[in-house]
């Protein structure tokens, strides 16, 4: 990696995270702000020259997925990941329990929203219906508030690179949800164990 384009990452990473932070004593989170964060996490993503291959490798058949963290604020504030993963099977139905946006670099994942009944929240029971579907790649972006629901599937024939923003980072996410449609109910989640590559973090 060239110092040169190291120093242009660390500068649009750093502007963006200092946007994060200003805001972040919202509390909780507002859909204008989110939305003022998807504008400017895909603004970051349109620079696909910062986020190469070479130098965030996708991961190898064994790994299945590859998560870089590339910022985090203090205090256990938002985290920015780029996060490559295999063609696989679908994720888990899931909320975040804080926001989150995916903004495309390369490759195509199937994003399915839900909705729950208005009268449910929580754990226990979950009856979900789909909201929508679609498939994110490069230059779309989507912005989920804490208890939106949503499960994430890539069974194209290439890997995704796509740039993840979190209201905390995931090892603090200890509110989060898993549904399943079939039983319609929702518990806690697991702690998240994602193997987390630290060595690009520039904030």
């Amino acid at each position: 990696m060239s110092n040169e384009k190291n120093d242009h990452r660390l500068q649009a990473i750093t502007s963006l995270m200092n946007q994060i932070d200003h805001h972040s004593s919202a509390d909780p989170i507002q859909p204008s702000q989110l939305e003022d964060y998807k504008a400017a996490l895909l603004q970051l993503s349109a620079h696909v020259d910062l986020f190469s291959e070479e130098d965030f490798p996708v991961p190898t058949p064994k790994e299945i997925a590859k998560t870089y963290l590339l910022a985090e604020n203090a205090d256990a504030g938002a985290a920015l990941y780029l996060v490559s993963i295999l063609p696989f099977g679908p994720s888990p139905i899931h909320d975040h329990g804080t926001f989150a946006i995916i903004a495309g670099l390369s490759g195509f994942e199937q994003n399915t929203v839900y909705a729950r009944a208005s009268d449910e929240s929580g754990a226990g029971k979950a009856t979900l219906t789909v909201d929508r579907t679609f498939d994110l790649g490069r230059f779309d972006a989507l912005a989920l508030m804490p208890n939106d629901i949503h499960h994430i599937d890539n069974q194209y024939s290439l890997p995704t690179r796509h740039l993840h923003l979190y209201g905390t980072a995931f090892e603090h996410q200890l509110d989060r949800l898993e549904f399943d449609i079939t039983q319609q109910t929702a518990k806690i989640a697991p702690a998240m164990t994602v193997p987390v590559d630290r060595s690009r973090q520039v904030v």
